[in-house]
């Protein structure tokens, strides 16, 4: 009996040990398009800054031109930049999220081995 219920403990940890090796293989794909993002995410400081000095040129062509065309279009560049700004949080947020995620899984799996390493078979 004891032998029995030490066996289904045992299939039981494996089953978990799968099940959590399967979500770190689904992380560890999610972390790999997160530091794409993340990449993509330390440009956009970049793309903010060369949005700010077009702005600047195309203001400063207009004044200097005479012309109402900028106006409209720094508003709609300011618009763009702001966009760009709430998109680089929301994607440092997830990407934050996502790593307490992978480490609270490691934890388990940390876990779950050393409880399987004490078990006496």
């Amino acid at each position: 009996m004891e032998l029995e219920t030490l066996r289904n403990a045992l299939i039981q940890l494996s089953e978990e040990q799968k099940e959590i090796k399967r979500e770190l293989s689904k992380l560890a794909k999610d972390r790999r398009l997160e530091t794409e993002i993340s990449s993509n995410c330390l440009c956009l400081p970049k793309e903010i800054q060369m949005e700010q000095q077009k702005l600047n040129s195309e203001l400063q062509e207009g004044k200097e031109e005479g012309c109402t065309e900028a106006v409209p279009k720094a508003k709609e560049i300011e618009d763009e930049m702001q966009k760009l700004v709430l998109q680089n949080f929301l994607l440092k947020a997830t990407i934050e999220k996502k790593t307490k995620k992978i480490e609270r899984l490691q934890q388990k799996l940390k876990r779950q081995r050393a409880k399987l390493a004490s078990s006496p078979l």
